[in-house]
């Protein structure tokens, strides 16, 4: 990749690991020597580091997850506010992040210097993967810059060359006046918020988002753009050709894996920095990571100072597409499917609500904007049909009674899987401007 990293992009998968292996060890040692975590856990686990030489050596080693990480910052010292997860002193950290707390109570985590310049690498890396070119203007409309999707964003698209506005945080209308007033190439939001401005923006406007001339939407921090209908409903309410998935997670890396021109799955672009597997979610036993897998993603960053992590679960349930691309990248391009944690029951089949959605969206007469409707928040296994709500289209001609049995009838056949759907009007439920929750507690259940 000329200018970002001397064409790290177009490496072999074989060499990139390879390049893992040997960084691997290395970093084995940096915990060894600077983790007071890892110290420990190695001794809990019963584990000689120095045993964990090779990449198939990594399945010995457990899982750490977000709550390790909770537990870590839930009593800290003044010399590890971080926690004990913190492995480089407070004086070399270069900027703290925090998760956005959408799965909890929100996490930190350090750079250094070194970190950050790895960090902003990726994003570069993503960026150019992306098509965002030097001299490109840039709207950056995520809200919080301490977030990984905000200030990392911001350096990185820099680092590529481009213009960077950061006009995230403000209102709708805010953010519409920018976009006319800069006129840029690219807009950089999450998919939730790019789809909501769909419906607000011609009453704040008063003309349609194509007359802004973006050339390029990215959306990130959410799985909404492997749904194909979501995707096009943003495109034509956008008026533009092209539309990119950016897939990041701030205990990791703020960029993990972007989408080409040719827009099928986000190849793996962290490479060099971060090992990634797949497992099974339930049992954790590790799946091969090549075209047709799925299972939960799991990271181990090979080059991290501040606050590094072994085998980080990361609650993204995907699917390996392939690694062949047109665009000439060798890397295994993905697609997130789900929130592993967001993951439903029915008798003895797995679902996801993501997926519910890309089955639904599909039958003429509904909207992608739905609901799983639970009783309560622990009630995820289902022996009766799992309860939806899903916006009618009332554009189409349809009666509620066809269109409820072709739902039905869809879902059982793709998935194996009973619904229970209740069609609502527009506007029951509500747009989101950041992300899309797409499960919601019934209050009023048992």
């Amino acid at each position: 990749m000329a200018g970002i990293d001397e064409g790290a992009n177009i490496q072999s998968w074989t060499s990139i690991l390879e390049t893992h292996e040997q960084r691997l060890q290395e970093q084995i040692r940096y915990l060894l020597e600077e983790s007071d975590y890892y110290r420990r856990k190695f001794d809990e686990w019963e584990i000689d580091p120095e045993e964990v030489r090779a990449l198939e050596d990594l399945a010995r080693v457990p899982f750490t997850t977000k709550d390790d990480e909770r537990r870590c910052q839930h009593e800290t010292e003044p010399d590890q506010p971080l926690g004990e997860h913190q492995a480089a002193p407070t004086g070399d950290l270069s900027i703290t992040l925090s998760s956005s707390g959408t799965t909890g109570k929100p996490t930190y985590f350090g750079l250094t210097t070194d970190d950050r310049e790895h960090w902003e690498t990726l994003v570069a890396r993503a960026a150019e993967t992306m098509g965002v070119r030097s001299g490109d203007t840039v709207v950056h409309a995520i809200g919080r810059p301490i977030v990984p999707g905000g200030l990392p964003y911001i350096n990185g698209f820099a680092k590529l060359g481009a213009n960077v506005v950061p006009a995230g945080g403000g209102s709708s209308e805010q953010l519409l006046a920018t976009l006319q007033d800069v006129s840029p190439d690219v807009l950089h939001s999450t998919p939730s918020h790019l789809e909501y401005l769909v419906d607000r923006a011609p009453e704040i406007l008063g003309h349609g988002l194509d007359e802004l001339g973006i050339r390029i939407l990215i959306g990130g921090g959410e799985p909404g753009l492997g749904n194909p209908e979501v995707r096009e409903r943003i495109r034509n309410g956008w008026g533009v050709n092209e539309i990119r998935d950016v897939i990041g997670i701030g205990d990791v890396s703020g960029a993990i894996a972007a989408e080409c021109s040719h827009e099928h799955g986000a190849h793996y672009i962290a490479h060099g920095h971060i090992h990634p597997e797949l497992i099974d979610p339930d049992t954790g036993e590790r799946r091969s990571f090549e075209a047709g897998s799925d299972g939960e993603l799991v990271y181990t960053p090979l080059t991290r100072e501040a606050t590094p992590l072994l085998r980080f679960r990361s609650g993204d349930y995907a699917r390996v597409l392939g690694t062949d691309c047109p665009c000439g990248l060798k890397t295994p391009r993905v697609r997130i499917i789900g929130r592993a944690d967001d993951m439903l029951i029915y008798k003895a089949k797995n679902v996801y609500p993501e997926a519910l959605r890309e089955v639904i969206v599909e039958v003429e007469g509904v909207t992608p904007q739905m609901k799983v409707v639970l009783p309560h928040d622990d009630k995820v296994q289902f022996t009766s049909p799992i309860p939806m709500r899903i916006t009618r289209d009332e554009s189409v001609a349809r009666t509620d009674e066809a269109i409820v049995d072709e739902l039905t009838s869809a879902v059982r056949n793709r998935l194996s899987v009973r619904v229970d759907p209740t069609l609502v009007s527009p506007g029951e439920i509500e747009p989101s401007q950041y992300k899309t929750d797409l499960i919601e507690i019934d209050e009023g259940g048992g």
